[in-house]
């Protein structure tokens, strides 16, 4: 009896206020009756509950926050996205997204159509998509989030990806990127600047391209993260960067792979980076565990270990924290046998 008025308790206080929203202080019951109170420089807060409906915003300037428990669930609007933002400067803050699905199969968590996009402890799963930016010359910040179980062939030839940055810069700090599907990549970015740091980005048992596919070139940044690739992966590579081909439209356009920890646990052959027409190319300091393709190209700058056992790690599946790496990769240091 106890445990059935707790459960009751609990649903009480954390779902009965569905759709409950305050924009500048002023309470709503829906998003969409919200929708006409949102200006340029509002303030949008969600209280917990299962939103069902998306919306469109244009506003500029907005913060949107959550507080524990805000989920939109089977909640695409206009056939793209649970949140279709159009403005510019804009926060997403604390806000979980499930069953996001569209008829072109790219439905997102988030389609962002404006300039300046900052995304702070979302959790995106079990979709097909989780952020996605038109082109702009402005900035993708990803903070403190988590994506996992996403991606897969959308509409025509292309195909639905965690995240599909095509902006001038594209930071990835701090988050997770777990288990992609069905050969979308993880990070998807045609950005002037990408830059993954202190994150772990693992492939799992997920059948995805590539952990990091970087197709038009410009600078590319990873550095104090943890990179994993399972057996099911359908691409050899980890990373990729201007594999397809396209114009050089950057000045600076250079790879920098440092301090990282590559976990290589797919049977089949594994290449870290497949690269074209990178200017300057860095890749140092990594702790690399696991057979992989070309390794006099990075095992003298880079220790290797040639499986989990010799560098004294658990075996698969298990995945460090990213909290970890440092006093990590110091123990394997100390304890583990090179290559």
């Amino acid at each position: 009896m106890k445990n059935i008025i707790f459960l009751l308790f609990y649903f009480i206080t954390h779902y009965c206020w569905a759709e409950h929203v305050f924009v500048d202080g002023k309470e709503f019951f829906s998003l969409q009756a919200a929708k006409l109170a949102i200006k340029d420089g509002s303030r949008i807060y969600l209280k917990a509950g299962i939103y069902t409906e998306g919306v469109y915003l244009k506003a500029n300037n907005i913060e949107i926050i959550g507080e524990k428990n805000v989920v939109f669930d089977n909640a695409a609007i206009d056939g793209k996205a649970a949140l279709v933002l159009a403005g510019n400067d804009v926060l997403v803050e604390s806000v979980e997204c499930r069953n996001i699905h569209v008829k072109d199969l790219n439905g997102a968590c988030i389609r962002f159509e404006g300039i300046n996009l900052t995304v702070r402890d979302l959790y995106a799963h079990d979709s097909q998509s989780g952020v996605m930016t038109n082109y702009n010359d402005g900035f993708l910040k990803i903070e403190y989030s988590t994506f996992e179980r996403l991606g897969g062939k959308a509409k025509g030839k292309g195909y639905a990806h965690a995240i599909y940055a095509n902006v001038g810069e594209f930071s990835f700090f701090e988050s997770k990127l777990l288990s992609m599907g069905e050969e979308g990549s993880g990070l998807k970015s045609r950005s002037r600047k990408t830059i993954v740091m202190s994150s772990l980005l693992a492939t799992l048992d997920g059948k995805d391209s590539r952990l990091i596919d970087v197709a038009n070139y410009g600078e590319l940044i990873i550095k104090g993260s943890i990179l994993q690739q399972g057996d099911n992966s359908s691409n050899s590579q980890l990373i990729a960067y201007g594999l397809e081909n396209r114009p050089i439209n950057y000045a600076i356009n250079k790879i920098e792979i440092t301090n990282n920890l590559f976990l290589l646990d797919r049977d089949k052959a594994n290449v870290i980076i497949a690269y074209k027409k990178a200017n300057d190319v860095l890749i140092e300091n990594n702790v690399m565990i696991g057979d992989f393709l070309y390794p006099n190209e990075f095992s003298k700058r880079n220790p290797w270990y040639i499986s989990r056992e010799k560098a004294k790690l658990r075996p698969y599946p298990y995945l460090p924290n990213i909290s970890e790496l440092g006093q990590l990769i110091n123990i394997i240091g100390i304890v583990g046998e090179l290559n």
